[in-house]
Protein backbone atom coordinates (compact mmCIF):
# COMPACT_ATOMS: atom_id res chain seq x y z
CA UNK A 1 0.00 0.00 0.00
CA UNK A 2 1.42 3.35 -1.02
CA UNK A 3 1.22 5.99 1.70
CA UNK A 4 0.51 9.65 0.99
CA UNK A 5 1.25 12.51 3.34
CA UNK A 6 -1.03 15.43 4.12
CA UNK A 7 0.46 17.37 1.20
CA UNK A 8 -0.13 14.55 -1.25
CA UNK A 9 3.46 13.36 -1.33
CA UNK A 10 4.34 9.77 -2.02
CA UNK A 11 6.28 8.56 1.00
CA UNK A 12 9.00 6.32 -0.36
CA UNK A 13 11.83 4.60 1.51
CA UNK A 14 15.25 3.33 0.47
CA UNK A 15 16.99 0.94 2.83
CA UNK A 16 20.70 0.08 3.17
CA UNK A 17 22.40 -2.50 5.39
CA UNK A 18 18.89 -3.92 5.28
CA UNK A 19 19.60 -7.39 6.68
CA UNK A 20 16.43 -9.44 6.93
CA UNK A 21 14.25 -6.31 6.99
CA UNK A 22 13.32 -5.37 10.57
CA UNK A 23 13.74 -1.65 9.92
CA UNK A 24 11.82 -1.94 6.65
CA UNK A 25 8.98 -3.93 8.19
CA UNK A 26 8.38 -1.23 10.78
CA UNK A 27 8.24 1.49 8.13
CA UNK A 28 6.01 -0.65 5.93
CA UNK A 29 3.59 -1.20 8.82
CA UNK A 30 3.49 2.56 9.34
CA UNK A 31 2.39 2.93 5.72
CA UNK A 32 5.60 3.76 3.88
CA UNK A 33 6.50 2.25 0.51
CA UNK A 34 9.81 0.34 0.60
CA UNK A 35 11.15 1.05 -2.88
CA UNK A 36 14.62 -0.46 -2.70
CA UNK A 37 16.84 -2.29 -0.22
CA UNK A 38 20.43 -3.46 -0.12
CA UNK A 39 22.63 -6.00 1.61
CA UNK A 40 25.30 -8.45 0.48
CA UNK A 41 24.77 -11.29 3.01
CA UNK A 42 22.87 -13.93 1.03
CA UNK A 43 20.82 -15.57 3.85
CA UNK A 44 19.48 -12.21 4.99
CA UNK A 45 18.88 -11.19 1.38
CA UNK A 46 16.82 -14.34 0.78
CA UNK A 47 14.74 -13.61 3.87
CA UNK A 48 14.20 -10.03 2.77
CA UNK A 49 13.25 -10.85 -0.80
CA UNK A 50 10.74 -13.48 0.29
CA UNK A 51 9.06 -11.13 2.77
CA UNK A 52 9.16 -7.99 0.60
CA UNK A 53 8.48 -9.28 -2.93
CA UNK A 54 7.62 -5.81 -4.28
CA UNK A 55 10.87 -4.19 -3.18
CA UNK A 56 13.82 -3.95 -5.56
CA UNK A 57 16.72 -5.64 -3.78
CA UNK A 58 20.36 -4.88 -4.62
CA UNK A 59 22.46 -7.86 -3.57
CA UNK A 60 25.91 -6.27 -3.48
CA UNK A 61 28.39 -4.44 -1.31
CA UNK A 62 27.18 -0.90 -0.69
CA UNK A 63 30.62 0.35 -1.83
CA UNK A 64 29.81 -0.90 -5.32
CA UNK A 65 26.43 0.81 -5.74
CA UNK A 66 26.48 3.68 -8.21
CA UNK A 67 24.17 6.65 -8.55
CA UNK A 68 23.09 5.37 -11.97
CA UNK A 69 21.99 2.07 -10.48
CA UNK A 70 19.87 3.87 -7.90
CA UNK A 71 18.32 6.11 -10.50
CA UNK A 72 17.49 3.09 -12.66
CA UNK A 73 15.61 1.52 -9.74
CA UNK A 74 13.65 4.72 -9.11
CA UNK A 75 12.77 4.94 -12.80
CA UNK A 76 11.69 1.28 -12.85
CA UNK A 77 9.50 1.84 -9.79
CA UNK A 78 8.12 5.10 -11.18
CA UNK A 79 9.42 7.01 -8.17
CA UNK A 80 10.53 10.61 -8.68
CA UNK A 81 11.52 11.37 -5.09
CA UNK A 82 12.89 9.48 -2.11
CA UNK A 83 11.37 10.69 1.15
CA UNK A 84 13.32 8.64 3.66
CA UNK A 85 16.54 6.63 3.72
CA UNK A 86 16.95 4.14 6.57
CA UNK A 87 19.76 1.84 7.62
CA UNK A 88 22.02 0.51 10.32
CA UNK A 89 25.70 0.23 9.39
CA UNK A 90 27.26 -2.87 11.02
CA UNK A 91 27.84 -2.29 14.72
CA UNK A 92 30.22 -5.08 15.77
CA UNK A 93 33.12 -2.66 16.11
CA UNK A 94 31.32 -0.38 18.53
CA UNK A 95 29.73 -2.84 20.94
CA UNK A 96 30.99 -3.20 24.49
CA UNK A 97 31.46 -6.92 23.85
CA UNK A 98 34.42 -6.02 21.65
CA UNK A 99 36.25 -4.04 24.33
CA UNK A 100 39.20 -6.39 24.42
CA UNK A 101 39.82 -6.61 20.71
CA UNK A 102 38.45 -3.38 19.27
CA UNK A 103 40.17 -2.61 15.99
CA UNK A 104 39.66 1.08 15.48
CA UNK A 105 41.00 0.84 11.94
CA UNK A 106 38.37 -1.80 11.05
CA UNK A 107 36.72 -0.69 7.81
CA UNK A 108 33.29 -1.43 9.32
CA UNK A 109 33.82 1.58 11.59
CA UNK A 110 33.55 3.82 8.53
CA UNK A 111 30.72 2.17 6.65
CA UNK A 112 28.58 5.13 7.58
CA UNK A 113 30.57 7.01 4.92
CA UNK A 114 29.20 4.66 2.28
CA UNK A 115 25.75 5.17 3.76
CA UNK A 116 26.32 8.91 3.49
CA UNK A 117 27.20 8.51 -0.19
CA UNK A 118 23.80 6.89 -0.82
CA UNK A 119 22.16 9.86 0.90
CA UNK A 120 24.06 12.28 -1.35
CA UNK A 121 22.84 10.32 -4.39
CA UNK A 122 19.18 10.12 -3.32
CA UNK A 123 18.79 13.40 -1.40
CA UNK A 124 15.93 12.18 0.83
CA UNK A 125 14.00 14.55 3.08
CA UNK A 126 14.78 12.43 6.13
CA UNK A 127 17.46 9.96 7.12
CA UNK A 128 17.25 7.45 9.96
CA UNK A 129 20.40 5.65 11.07
CA UNK A 130 20.59 3.05 13.85
CA UNK A 131 23.54 1.72 15.83
CA UNK A 132 24.52 0.40 19.24
CA UNK A 133 24.56 3.00 22.01
CA UNK A 134 28.26 2.30 22.65
CA UNK A 135 29.05 4.13 19.41
CA UNK A 136 28.61 7.38 21.34
CA UNK A 137 31.73 6.74 23.44
CA UNK A 138 33.98 5.19 20.79
CA UNK A 139 36.89 7.07 19.23
CA UNK A 140 38.92 6.62 16.08
CA UNK A 141 42.72 6.31 15.94
CA UNK A 142 43.04 10.09 16.09
CA UNK A 143 41.03 10.35 19.28
CA UNK A 144 37.91 11.72 17.59
CA UNK A 145 34.50 10.46 18.68
CA UNK A 146 32.75 8.54 15.91
CA UNK A 147 29.58 10.35 17.00
CA UNK A 148 31.12 13.71 16.15
CA UNK A 149 32.40 12.44 12.82
CA UNK A 150 28.89 11.31 11.94
CA UNK A 151 27.31 14.62 13.00
CA UNK A 152 29.88 16.67 11.10
CA UNK A 153 29.58 14.51 7.98
CA UNK A 154 25.82 15.01 7.79
CA UNK A 155 26.16 18.74 8.30
CA UNK A 156 28.72 18.92 5.49
CA UNK A 157 26.16 17.62 2.99
CA UNK A 158 23.41 19.96 4.18
CA UNK A 159 21.58 17.92 6.81
CA UNK A 160 20.75 18.97 10.35
CA UNK A 161 20.94 15.97 12.65
CA UNK A 162 19.99 14.87 16.13
CA UNK A 163 20.20 11.61 18.05
CA UNK A 164 18.61 9.78 20.97
CA UNK A 165 19.37 6.58 22.86
CA UNK A 166 16.29 4.37 22.90
CA UNK A 167 15.41 1.86 25.62
CA UNK A 168 13.38 -0.47 23.46
CA UNK A 169 11.25 -1.95 26.26
CA UNK A 170 9.67 1.52 26.56
CA UNK A 171 8.65 1.41 22.90
CA UNK A 172 6.77 -1.88 22.80
CA UNK A 173 9.75 -4.24 22.40
CA UNK A 174 10.03 -6.85 25.19
CA UNK A 175 13.80 -6.78 25.57
CA UNK A 176 16.41 -4.53 27.14
CA UNK A 177 18.09 -3.23 24.06
CA UNK A 178 19.89 0.10 23.95
CA UNK A 179 20.20 1.64 20.51
CA UNK A 180 21.10 5.09 19.29
CA UNK A 181 18.95 6.53 16.52
CA UNK A 182 20.22 9.39 14.40
CA UNK A 183 17.54 11.43 12.65
CA UNK A 184 18.59 13.89 9.96
CA UNK A 185 16.80 16.20 7.54
CA UNK A 186 17.63 18.66 4.78
CA UNK A 187 14.49 20.65 5.59
CA UNK A 188 14.37 23.71 7.83
CA UNK A 189 12.58 22.24 10.82
CA UNK A 190 13.19 21.15 14.40
CA UNK A 191 13.87 17.44 14.84
CA UNK A 192 12.22 15.37 17.55
CA UNK A 193 11.72 11.75 18.53
CA UNK A 194 8.76 9.64 19.66
CA UNK A 195 8.12 9.71 23.40
CA UNK A 196 8.69 6.61 25.49
CA UNK A 197 5.83 4.85 27.23
CA UNK A 198 5.43 4.07 30.91
CA UNK A 199 4.15 0.64 29.93
CA UNK A 200 7.13 -1.70 29.86
CA UNK A 201 6.88 -4.57 27.37
CA UNK A 202 7.49 -7.96 29.01
CA UNK A 203 8.63 -11.34 27.70
CA UNK A 204 5.65 -13.33 28.91
CA UNK A 205 3.02 -11.30 27.09
CA UNK A 206 4.81 -11.95 23.80
CA UNK A 207 5.82 -15.59 24.31
CA UNK A 208 2.23 -16.53 25.19
CA UNK A 209 1.26 -15.60 21.64
CA UNK A 210 3.05 -18.76 20.50
CA UNK A 211 1.49 -21.06 23.08
CA UNK A 212 -0.21 -24.11 21.56
CA UNK A 213 0.63 -22.90 18.05
CA UNK A 214 1.56 -25.73 15.73
CA UNK A 215 3.60 -25.91 12.53
CA UNK A 216 5.31 -22.59 13.14
CA UNK A 217 8.31 -21.87 10.93
CA UNK A 218 11.75 -21.28 12.52
CA UNK A 219 10.49 -22.89 15.74
CA UNK A 220 12.81 -25.89 16.02
CA UNK A 221 13.91 -26.74 19.57
CA UNK A 222 17.61 -27.28 20.28
CA UNK A 223 18.29 -30.71 21.74
CA UNK A 224 20.69 -30.54 24.68
CA UNK A 225 22.97 -33.22 26.09
CA UNK A 226 22.61 -34.36 29.72
CA UNK A 227 25.32 -32.03 31.09
CA UNK A 228 23.87 -28.90 29.52
CA UNK A 229 20.33 -29.94 30.43
CA UNK A 230 21.42 -30.35 34.05
CA UNK A 231 22.87 -26.84 34.03
CA UNK A 232 19.71 -25.39 32.51
CA UNK A 233 17.58 -27.02 35.21
CA UNK A 234 19.66 -25.39 37.94
CA UNK A 235 19.37 -21.84 36.63
CA UNK A 236 16.58 -19.84 38.34
CA UNK A 237 14.38 -17.21 36.76
CA UNK A 238 16.52 -14.20 35.99
CA UNK A 239 19.68 -16.15 36.73
CA UNK A 240 22.55 -17.12 34.46
CA UNK A 241 25.71 -19.23 34.37
CA UNK A 242 27.16 -17.73 37.56
CA UNK A 243 23.98 -18.80 39.40
CA UNK A 244 25.01 -22.44 39.02
CA UNK A 245 26.38 -24.42 41.93
CA UNK A 246 30.17 -24.71 41.76
CA UNK A 247 30.14 -28.37 40.72
CA UNK A 248 28.13 -27.56 37.57
CA UNK A 249 30.36 -24.77 36.29
CA UNK A 250 32.83 -25.48 33.50
CA UNK A 251 36.37 -26.33 34.65
CA UNK A 252 39.58 -25.98 32.64
CA UNK A 253 43.25 -26.54 33.34
CA UNK A 254 45.24 -23.30 33.19
CA UNK A 255 48.92 -23.11 34.09
CA UNK A 256 48.68 -26.55 35.62
CA UNK A 257 45.68 -25.72 37.82
CA UNK A 258 42.03 -26.67 37.52
CA UNK A 259 40.05 -23.43 37.53
CA UNK A 260 36.40 -22.48 37.14
CA UNK A 261 35.64 -20.76 33.85
CA UNK A 262 33.96 -17.36 34.17
CA UNK A 263 31.20 -16.35 31.79
CA UNK A 264 29.62 -13.05 30.77
CA UNK A 265 26.27 -11.96 32.14
CA UNK A 266 24.15 -13.04 29.17
CA UNK A 267 25.50 -16.61 29.04
CA UNK A 268 22.77 -19.14 29.85
CA UNK A 269 20.42 -16.41 31.06
CA UNK A 270 16.89 -17.53 31.95
CA UNK A 271 14.46 -14.73 31.23
CA UNK A 272 11.44 -13.85 33.37
CA UNK A 273 7.86 -13.57 32.14
CA UNK A 274 7.18 -10.33 34.00
CA UNK A 275 10.33 -8.56 32.77
CA UNK A 276 11.79 -7.63 29.39
CA UNK A 277 14.24 -10.19 28.01
CA UNK A 278 17.93 -9.45 27.81
CA UNK A 279 19.18 -8.16 24.46
CA UNK A 280 18.48 -10.75 21.79
CA UNK A 281 21.80 -11.89 20.36
CA UNK A 282 23.05 -15.18 18.94
CA UNK A 283 23.66 -16.41 22.51
CA UNK A 284 21.54 -19.18 23.93
CA UNK A 285 18.74 -17.81 26.13
CA UNK A 286 16.71 -20.05 28.44
CA UNK A 287 12.91 -20.19 28.30
CA UNK A 288 11.18 -18.85 31.44
CA UNK A 289 8.85 -21.84 31.90
CA UNK A 290 10.64 -24.74 30.22
CA UNK A 291 14.11 -26.24 30.62
CA UNK A 292 15.32 -25.46 27.12
CA UNK A 293 16.70 -22.68 24.99
CA UNK A 294 14.47 -20.25 23.17
CA UNK A 295 13.76 -21.16 19.56
CA UNK A 296 14.47 -18.71 16.76
CA UNK A 297 10.73 -18.09 16.45
CA UNK A 298 10.58 -17.17 20.14
CA UNK A 299 13.57 -14.87 19.71
CA UNK A 300 11.81 -13.35 16.71
CA UNK A 301 8.59 -12.67 18.62
CA UNK A 302 10.64 -11.03 21.41
CA UNK A 303 12.12 -8.90 18.63
CA UNK A 304 8.51 -8.06 17.56
CA UNK A 305 8.59 -9.89 14.23
CA UNK A 306 5.13 -11.25 13.35
CA UNK A 307 4.60 -14.98 13.17
CA UNK A 308 4.08 -14.88 9.40
CA UNK A 309 7.53 -13.36 8.83
CA UNK A 310 9.57 -16.36 7.67
CA UNK A 311 13.36 -16.44 7.97
CA UNK A 312 15.46 -18.26 5.38
CA UNK A 313 18.68 -20.12 6.09
CA UNK A 314 20.08 -22.48 8.71
CA UNK A 315 19.40 -22.06 12.43
CA UNK A 316 22.65 -20.22 13.06
CA UNK A 317 22.13 -17.77 10.23
CA UNK A 318 18.51 -17.16 11.24
CA UNK A 319 19.62 -16.43 14.80
CA UNK A 320 22.16 -13.93 13.44
CA UNK A 321 19.56 -12.28 11.20
CA UNK A 322 17.25 -11.72 14.16
CA UNK A 323 20.05 -10.43 16.38
CA UNK A 324 21.22 -7.97 13.71
CA UNK A 325 17.77 -6.58 12.97
CA UNK A 326 16.19 -3.35 14.16
CA UNK A 327 13.08 -4.44 16.12
CA UNK A 328 10.14 -3.76 13.79
CA UNK A 329 8.02 -2.26 16.57
CA UNK A 330 10.71 0.32 17.36
CA UNK A 331 11.06 1.13 13.66
CA UNK A 332 7.28 1.49 13.37
CA UNK A 333 7.17 3.95 16.28
CA UNK A 334 9.87 6.08 14.63
CA UNK A 335 8.17 5.88 11.23
CA UNK A 336 4.79 6.91 12.63
CA UNK A 337 6.41 9.81 14.45
CA UNK A 338 7.99 11.05 11.21
CA UNK A 339 4.69 10.65 9.39
CA UNK A 340 2.61 12.41 12.05
CA UNK A 341 5.10 15.19 12.83
CA UNK A 342 6.41 16.15 9.43
CA UNK A 343 3.76 15.13 6.90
Amino acid sequence: MQKEGTRGKRLNVASFFSGCGGFDLGFEKAGFNIVLANDFWLPAANTFKNNFPNTEFLLKNIKDITKNQLMEVLKKKNVDKMNVVIGGPPCQCFTRLNNNNLRRDDERNHLFKDYLKMIEFLKPEFVVMENVADLLVRKDTKGRYFKDLILDSFKEIGYSISFKVFETEKYGVPQKRRRVIFLATNKDLELSFPKESNNIATSGEFLKKLKNKKNLKNHEITENGPDMLNRIRHIPLGGYYESLPENLKVKKVRQGKLVTVKRYGSYLRRIKNDKPAITITTNYIIHPDEDRFLTNREKAVLHTFPQNFIFWGGRGSVSQQIANAVPPKLAEKIAKHILKTYY
